[in-house]
């Protein structure tokens, strides 16, 4: 991703992990202890469960039930294509809203 690319989530840019680098992980919460995939964007984490519809990439669209999964190994499997394929909906739409932002 471009260097010019910001995030508005405060301190999400003076991380190890900024909007151009975003790992992938399993995550669940004090409200809902489920295990479900995300990704951690500076001190918050996006539920890909929550946006797994919006996927309608080459190889997302054909594999969206993987951010559904309570572990990783699925969407790791797929490879380069699809972590590459579903950074770029994260970032190019827009997609870290409060509403799935934990």
């Amino acid at each position: 991703m471009a260097a010019s690319v910001k995030c508005f989530i405060e301190g999400s840019d003076a991380t190890e992990f900024p909007i151009q680098n975003l790992p992938f992980g399993v995550f669940s919460t004090a409200t809902d202890p489920t295990h479900r995939i995300g990704v951690a964007i500076g001190e918050c984490v996006l539920d890909l469960s929550q946006i797994s519809h919006l996927f309608s990439g080459p190889v997302l669209s054909k594999t969206q039930a993987v951010f559904t999964s309570t572990v990783l190994n699925g969407f790791m499997g797929l490879g380069r294509a699809a972590w590459s394929e579903a950074r770029r909906v994260v970032i190019l739409q827009c997609l870290l809203t409060v509403i799935y932002i934990y």
